[in-house]
């Protein structure tokens, strides 16, 4: 989507003289978003009534794309998701007394009968062309700035952007057919309003119940010393009680990746043992201090791994597999029996688990890099973490991930130094959940052997069988 700009007009300008003196509350939104060529340039938003100056959008941005681009529609579309916004805030009683003033009437025929009601004309005629955030009383204020005119994640417009992939599919949505503007192609409906609105309202219950840890807001040396090591863009966010800033975060990255040419994975910032493990693979002269790496010995481990060839994924698992199958054998279990056993007492599972802290409920501290490579598989050779006990090396980390993205579109999204998660577009079909567990229990023993005493790889593959995530854990 392209950008806002404004001008005041005279609608606004008399709820300005009516009501400027209303303050907004304090955001919780905190982002901080960290150059990798200066770790210590961090930008903080915490939007307040001295810093959003009350422009949110302007349909005249959104019509010169279209007529630019010429694009074939209806330049009335360029107000589709602003007319969406509007509603939802009339829906929810957050428009400012003086517009109510002005415009009760529409408010109340919007709520009632809201097909009755085109305010994407509304907005044309009566706003020209804009939202403020004058139009809305003090909570809706603060909640504009920190959704529609802060910026930072999440961010009303990167949201309709996603709704717009979801809606056409990465293929189309990634495709020239839009040029970049697929969001003005949705048909304006109430379908279209209804996937948007519970957007917003996730978004809005976050902000009102949204808490920090005050002590992590700034990065510690650990952190930066990762990001460092990383060299590439990274965002830094604090430990917070609800991950919806953070997953909207990685939904925009991973949506902007496919055409910038990187990979957004999700890493735990304050885990010093990882620091340990990269460095340890990628620069083992330095691992006795490991804030101490060379980065151009790293920079060529990366190219290294990512010029040699290594092992098929699938015959690396078979191989893994044959391994277990031995240790069982040594250990008097039965394969079919104790290890297999039938699939059932699984669970859904789309959520990470790994950036978490149990003792809290907040999330650890973390940095979503961007991993600048082309395929998935490849981002071990910038994250090598394992080589460790059970955990595989790199080169077996590139090859099973390759293989699984080849097979299901399982990308690896999150990571500890103990821990890997991989998110999948869909469950593995039912059919393939039995094959899937014996190749993770394989690559990951500890999924098994370090779980509940009646664990076994069938009640793993009922999980995959209705999970978009693989939790992977190391001891």
């Amino acid at each position: 989507m392209t950008g806002i700009k404004g001008g005041v007009t005279d609608v606004y300008q008399k709820i300005l003289a009516h009501d400027a003196d209303a303050l907004l509350d304090k955001m919780n939104g905190i982002s901080f978003v960290v150059d990798p060529d200066r770790q210590d340039a961090i930008t903080r938003s915490t939007l307040s009534n001295d810093d959003f100056d009350g422009e949110m959008d302007d349909a005249s941005y959104h019509i010169e794309s279209i007529e630019e681009k010429g694009l074939p529609i209806d330049p009335i579309n360029a107000y589709n998701h602003m007319a969406i916004y509007l509603r939802w805030c009339m829906e929810h009683d957050l428009m400012g007394e003086e517009f109510l003033k002005e415009y009760g009437e529409v408010a109340k025929q919007v709520k009632a009968d809201p097909a009755s009601v085109d305010l994407r004309a509304f907005i044309q005629n009566e706003l020209d062309g804009c939202l403020f955030s004058v139009l809305f009383d003090q909570r809706g204020r603060a909640f504009a700035g920190n959704y529609y005119g802060g910026g930072d994640s999440p961010y009303y417009p990167a949201d309709v952007d996603d709704n717009a992939l979801r809606f056409f599919g990465p293929e189309r949505y990634h495709s020239n057919e839009f040029q970049d503007e697929a969001y003005l192609f949705i048909p304006f409906d109430e379908d279209y309003y209804q996937a948007m609105a519970k957007v917003i309202e996730e978004r809005f219950t976050n902000w009102q119940g949204q808490d920090f840890d005050e002590d992590t807001l700034e990065p510690s040396e650990l952190a930066e010393a990762l990001m460092e090591y990383l060299d590439c863009e990274c965002t830094y966010s604090p430990s917070m009680k609800d991950d919806d800033p953070i997953m909207s975060a990685y939904s925009y990255a991973k949506r902007e990746s496919v055409k910038e040419g990187f990979v957004p994975v999700l890493i735990k910032a304050d885990d010093e043992t990882l620091l340990e493990c990269l460095v340890m693979n990628a620069d083992p002269k330095n691992d006795a201090d490991i804030y101490e790496f060379d980065l151009k010995t790293v920079t060529e481990y990366r190219k290294k791994m990512l010029s040699t060839s290594f092992k098929d994924g699938k015959a690396v698992l078979q191989e893994l597999t044959g391994q277990r199958k031995e240790e069982a054998k040594d250990d008097d279990m039965d394969w079919d029996e104790e290890i297999l056993g039938e699939m059932e007492g699984g669970y859904e599972n789309n959520r990470f688990s790994c950036y978490w802290d149990s003792d809290t409920d907040m999330t650890y501290p973390l940095i979503l890099a961007k991993i600048p490579v082309k395929n998935p598989w490849e981002i071990f050779a910038y994250l090598p973490f394992g080589n460790w006990n059970d955990c595989p090396d790199t080169p077996q980390l590139m090859a099973a991930a390759k293989y699984w993205f080849e097979q299901h579109g399982a990308v690896p999204a999150a990571m500890s130094h103990d821990e890997l998660e991989f998110l999948l577009p869909a469950p593995v079909p039912r059919e393939k959940a039995v094959d899937s567990a014996v190749e993770l229990y394989s690559f990951c023993p500890d999924v098994i052997d370090q779980g509940p005493e009646d664990a076994t790889v069938g009640a793993l593959a009922d999980v995959l069988r209705q999970s978009t995530v693989w939790y992977l854990w190391w001891d």
